[in-house]
């Protein structure tokens, strides 16, 4: 039986249930720590596309950009993607995680899970996520995957709520 996460009920910043991120300035890689998911996350065969690519740090965009986190590659510096944890744009999206995935990922609870997902910004046009592939990362051990959601109805590019061009 698959596990549902629901990323609404954790609504604040990838960096903590219900904080807002450390500025860029206030911490680093400690205060990510402190708060309750590691400051480096652990793709076990890197992410579609980059195979190479399987460390990546978790780095807060600073408060007037929050919830919004850099995910950097540490592998391949000039790698990085944006992040969001979908809950406080998509209300309504939910994760299933097969028992493989949780296997693999050591998640024993949706509470072990946090949910995050890409960002595409493209000049000129809205910002978009991807919530047919999340990011779903175990929140005590770093250990992370895409988790593709077969037969959803999510797209690869959907339209951050309340963005405009």
């Amino acid at each position: 039986m698959p596990t549902v996460i629901t990323p609404l009920a954790r609504t604040g910043s990838p960096l903590a249930p219900g904080e807002p991120p450390a500025p860029p300035d206030a911490g680093g890689a400690g205060a990510l720590a402190e708060v309750g998911i590691p400051p480096v996350l652990h793709f076990e065969h890197g992410l579609p596309g980059f195979p190479e690519a399987r460390a990546f740090a978790l780095e807060p965009l600073g408060p007037a950009l929050a919830p919004f986190a850099r995910l950097q590659s540490l592998d391949q510096p000039g790698l990085g993607f944006t992040v969001v944890p979908p809950g406080l744009l998509f209300p309504d999206y939910r994760v299933e995680v097969d028992e493989d995935w949780a296997s693999r990922l050591g998640l024993r609870a949706a509470e072990d899970a946090e949910v995050l997902v890409l960002v595409t910004l493209r000049p000129g046009q809205a910002p978009t996520a991807n919530l047919l592939g999340p990011l779903v990362v175990h929140r005590r051990t770093g250990q992370a995957g895409q988790v593709v959601q077969l037969d959803s109805g999510y797209g690869v590019a959907e339209p951050l709520v309340g963005a405009s061009a």
